[in-house]
């Protein structure tokens, strides 16, 4: 997808059109425009003539000769990228945590991301992976140098927030809503891409509550795809409207190469103000658990395995003294088998074909992984659901009482 540009580099630049006189069996009549500093254009077409209108740079809208509107960038919207940047720059910090031993040491390593001002008592939201399991972290900005303090870490949802004694001049950012957003608006990022402090990106939102899985099997839900270009170092950092408000947390980018290749990810600021009070107060966050691997059904696991639905959840194993085992959820027979198998063999070889199929929760269709672990995601730790499970031939409702993630563990 071609990225938006603010500069506008196709308007036409200076020059001179010279019109002649052509003349024809029927006459036709041309007049000559001189063109010095004019650099919009409205065209009309009559039923026998064309007429050309030019609008000074200044003019927002031309009108044409039939009345109707056709809008013409103005040249202030040109600075918009620019306008954000310089009001929010001071309160965006370079974050760097240091894990596996002390700074000097020959095992230590450096993460460097980004963080910004949330409030006034010098709170800076981050990602999680950016501090680690750093309990203090070094932190630059607005010219300064802070040693910041982790408040809190919510490792699934890749939050964090890192209090520093920060001047009270500086002014927090103001916070919006993915609501705000839909595919094709503006948006802007700002962090510190390979270490390349203060960088400043735009593009366009490419998608919207997309699904990301991370290594720990945790599925993260309703993530903002963008192609403002995100490098290593924009994580934690704002992702921001046109408006200026913060809408998300650059977190990730989708390449084989490590860089940015157009597709990348961030977190709903909905997310974070979902879970402000227990990430500023330091308590950890809880999310519900069921206990299962799974796979997403499709016509071709359908007639691999002869299973009597295209779209589902087939369970492959469960969790054992999880919340799904504890309910009766079954698995395949053979789920062992594909633990050792190479990544070019066909798992569905290796599967007997007779674990639980999950199509529903509460009454609500489910039809792959990422749509349970969304429902899920939006329970709570000690909630019962109701799964509706395909076994043998029948459909069960089965009651589960979801457990709280343990680290390490599958949805």
């Amino acid at each position: 997808m071609r990225r938006r540009r603010w500069d506008y580099e196709d308007w036409p630049s200076e020059n001179r059109r010279w019109g002649l006189w052509l003349a024809g069996g029927t006459a036709l009549l041309a007049i000559c425009y001189i063109l010095g500093i004019w650099t919009g254009a409205a065209l009309t077409r009559g039923s026998s003539q064309t007429t050309v209108e030019y609008v000074p740079p200044q003019t927002g809208n031309t009108t044409s000769t039939s009345g109707s509107l056709t809008p013409i960038p103005g040249v202030e919207d040109t600075t918009i990228v620019t306008e954000i940047y310089n009001r929010v720059k001071n309160s965006i910090f370079t974050i760097t945590a240091v894990s596996g031993g002390k700074p000097t040491s020959s095992d230590a390593e450096e993460d460097i991301g980004t963080a910004f001002l949330i409030d006034h008592n010098g709170d800076l939201l981050t990602n999680a992976h950016v501090v680690g399991s750093a309990t203090t972290v070094q932190v630059s900005g607005d010219n300064r140098q802070f040693v910041g303090r982790v408040i809190d870490a919510d490792q699934l949802d890749d939050l964090a927030i890192v209090r520093i004694p920060a001047p009270k001049s500086l002014q927090p950012l103001p916070l919006g809503s993915v609501k705000s957003l839909q595919p094709g608006s503006l948006v802007i990022a700002i962090g510190n891409p390979f270490e390349l402090t203060s960088s400043v990106s735009s593009g366009i939102v490419s998608g919207l509550n997309r699904s990301m899985s991370e290594s720990n099997g945790h599925v993260m839900n309703g993530m903002i795809q963008t192609d403002a270009p995100l490098n290593p170092g924009n994580s934690g950092g704002p992702l921001l409207n046109a408006a200026g408000q913060v809408v998300g947390i650059n977190t990730l980018i989708e390449s084989p190469i490590e860089g940015s290749i157009g597709i990348g990810f961030a977190i709903p600021i909905d997310r974070f103000l979902q879970l402000e009070p227990s990430l500023l107060a330091g308590k950890p966050v809880a999310h519900a658990w069921l206990g299962i691997e799974g796979m997403d059904i499709d016509s071709l696991m359908q007639q691999a395995l002869n299973l009597p639905v295209s779209s589902g959840v087939y369970v492959t194993e469960v969790t054992k003294g999880g919340p799904a085992a504890k309910a009766g959820l079954r698995g395949d027979s053979n789920a062992a088998k594909l633990d050792s198998l190479s990544q070019s063999a066909n798992p569905y070889a290796a599967m007997k074909g007779d674990g639980d199929i999950i199509v529903g929760i509460d009454g609500k269709s489910v039809t792959s992984i990422e749509q349970l672990t969304q429902y899920i995601n939006q329970d709570e730790p000690g909630q019962m659901v109701t799964l509706t499970v395909l076994r043998g031939g029948k459909t069960l409702h089965v009651r589960v009482t979801l457990g709280t993630w343990p680290s390490g563990q599958n949805p």
